[in-house]
């Protein structure tokens, strides 16, 4: 079976949600929108966008937001929902540093005067109060570019991610297509002729 298949068959269905107590009204909503559990290339591409869009941002609340986030899109609410998934202690910080590279372009402020201010001041330091002091005074002056590019990198990954998903999705069924066609020719040429 192939791996689209597999992700079919682990998939709950409408009748299935219905029965699990509590999320009758979940499996209500999805009986009549089913694209919103649809496997075809533009739906799964269109929720790995909105998830990797909404999953940058340092919400509490990142899978409710993209499955919300997925209905007027018309997007896999499964994909949307497991792309948030790419922020975990491992990968906030490089988000984080491209979130405030991108927004020191449009912030007076840039993570590299933070950055030296933070160092200056650190060299000075006699006691713990000042240090929290220019903790406190980085924290200000990284998070505007940091917060200002937070929703643009949600964007750029967001598109870039359904580009790529969409052209790998494309290049996997033509790939397919043309072993299927080999393997009919194979077959045909086999045959003996009467």
């Amino acid at each position: 079976m192939s791996f689209i298949g597999r992700i079919r068959r682990a998939l709950p269905t409408p009748a299935r949600l219905k029965q699990i107590p509590g999320f009758g009204w979940l499996g209500n909503f999805l009986a009549r929108r089913p694209w919103l559990l649809a496997i075809s290339r533009r739906r799964v591409a269109r929720g790995i966008g909105v998830g990797l869009a909404v999953g940058v941002i340092p919400l509490p609340t990142q899978m409710l937001m993209a499955a919300l986030c997925a209905v007027p899109f018309r997007a896999n609410v499964g994909a949307a929902v497991a792309a948030t998934w790419i922020t975990n202690p491992l990968t906030a910080g490089p988000i984080w540093a491209l979130s405030g590279w991108f927004g020191s372009f449009l912030v007076e402020t840039s993570i590299a005067e933070a950055w030296e201010m933070t160092q200056a001041a650190a060299a000075e330091l006699d006691e713990i109060l000042p240090w929290w002091d220019v903790a406190r005074e980085w924290v200000l002056a990284i998070g505007k570019p940091v917060l200002v590019g937070l929703p643009i990198t949600g964007l750029v990954l967001g598109f870039t991610a359904w580009g790529l998903v969409s052209a790998l999705w494309a290049f996997e069924v033509r790939r397919r297509r043309g072993l299927r066609l080999r393997a009919r020719s194979v077959a045909a040429l086999r045959q003996p002729q009467n």
